[in-house]
């Protein structure tokens, strides 16, 4: 593992990553990007992943952290995942698809509302297996 040049950059002051990225808290109402990418709270201990960050115990390639097999980037002092174990990319539309899945479950709602906004059944299906996975 490579630590950084403690000269080199402060790295002690970088904010853990926003909410909206936890995958279990993605709500209808949470700004959802063109490209999104959650954690999953359950299989990342996202604290050891900050902490071994602000410690400088990771490899940064491109000014990307490596970590745990994860990678996370920074923007304005605050960290937010990229890609690797744990986490999951989703298009705005997924995003909010996840949304709805989180407060209404896979229920009949959850179908009623979907059909409403005009998500395919393909985008759907993804996201509902991602959902059944952060739920195990």
């Amino acid at each position: 593992m490579w630590v950084h040049n403690d000269g080199c950059c402060d790295l002690s002051n970088l904010k853990t990553i926003n909410t909206r990225h936890y995958a279990d808290k993605v709500t209808q109402k949470s700004v959802a990007k063109e490209k999104n990418t959650v954690v999953n709270r359950k299989a990342v201990d996202i604290s050891a992943d900050v902490q071994a960050i602000r410690d400088g115990k990771v490899n940064i390639i491109n000014n990307q952290f490596h970590v745990n097999g994860r990678i996370y980037g920074h923007h304005d002092g605050t960290l937010y995942p990229i890609s690797g174990t744990g986490f999951y990319t989703l298009n705005r539309a997924e995003y909010k698809v996840l949304g709805v899945y989180n407060q209404f479950g896979n229920s009949q709602k959850s179908k009623q509302i979907l059909s409403n906004m005009g998500i395919d059944k393909t985008t759907q299906n993804k996201v509902l297996e991602i959902f059944q996975e952060l739920n195990k």
